[in-house]
């Protein structure tokens, strides 16, 4: 008799099946990776999708953060960073050909939804950048 009253596995956990919530917001991917590379003075990249590869340099060694890479946050040590394939278009607040540029450190995020926010302390174009 006891067995009978007993409620079965699937008995249990249809109650918490109906009232599953999600606390959480999801953002949709983009199809092609953004870019967003800012100073507390400028911004030289705004929601940029004209590139390829992102490389730099972190803590743990050189790095290269292409489309749909997976979501971190890296330490910048200060030294060059290369956006590669780069193209004009909107968002694109430089001038430089070659993608170089040399900065003082900061932070970069790559986030879920394929974009990365780069906050720097100072950057400047390595073509500006005289070292003598």
């Amino acid at each position: 008799m006891y067995l009978m009253m007993r409620p079965t596995h699937a008995q249990r956990a249809m109650p918490l099946a109906m009232h599953q919530m999600r606390f959480f917001g999801v953002m949709p991917k983009l199809a092609k990776m953004e870019l967003t590379i800012r100073t507390p003075y400028r911004t030289l990249f705004e929601n940029y999708s004209g590139f390829t590869r992102l490389q730099v340099r972190t803590i743990g060694g050189d790095m290269t953060i292409g489309n749909k890479s997976i979501p971190r946050v890296y330490l910048l040590p200060p030294g060059e960073m290369k956006v590669q394939g780069l193209q004009p278009g909107q968002g694109n607040h430089t001038s430089s050909d070659t993608g170089l540029f040399m900065h003082t450190g900061g932070w970069l995020f790559v986030h879920a939804n394929n974009t990365i926010d780069v906050s720097l302390l100072e950057v400047e174009q390595r073509e500006n950048v005289a070292f003598d």
